[in-house]
């Protein structure tokens, strides 16, 4: 033997895990990919959601103009976006005052300055297949037809009497 020591050289190997770049972008396209997919089912389920509460509020509404007639013989005169006067025991004003679940106001339509008693909304800004599922809830799905079509006045209305 020599008279140098020898000395193991010990080596420690450093091996990282991780992914590969490769890897990387094919997590991020399957992850696109599903959201691609899930957004426009989601959106679907809000939008239905809203037709749906906007289908119940005007059923609710329409009621309360019939309890009002029920009572007084009349239904309340025609009122442009402002609750109508005497109505005020029959609907929570929030409820009118606040824009409906599809965009817009509830309108009243009397039969004073109509040829029918109505329920209207006014300036909905909801696509127009929206107004079309709304009138499939509440009718026969013609705009054109029906208790719930297209009023005097161009807006969707839920026809209460003629």
């Amino acid at each position: 033997m020599s008279g140098k020591p020898q000395h193991k050289v010990l080596r420690r190997e450093l091996h990282i895990a991780g992914f590969t770049l490769v890897e990387l972008m094919i997590v991020v396209s399957v992850i696109g990919l599903l959201v691609a997919i899930a957004v426009p089912h989601y959106n679907n389920y809000r939008l239905n959601a809203k037709v749906a509460r906007t289908a119940a509020e005007m059923r609710g509404l329409s009621a309360a103009f019939v309890a009002y007639k029920a009572g007084t013989d009349l239904y309340p005169p025609d009122s442009h976006l402002t609750l109508p006067p005497g109505m005020e025991d029959f609907i929570n004003p929030a409820i009118w005052a606040n824009e409906t679940p599809l965009g817009g106001h509830y309108n009243w339509e009397g039969p004073d300055n109509y040829p029918y008693a109505g329920l209207s909304i006014f300036n909905p800004t909801a696509p127009p297949r929206a107004i079309i599922t709304l009138d499939q809830m509440l009718d026969n799905g013609d705009l054109n037809t029906g208790r719930f079509r297209w009023g005097t006045g161009g807006r969707p209305t839920l026809i209460i009497e003629e």
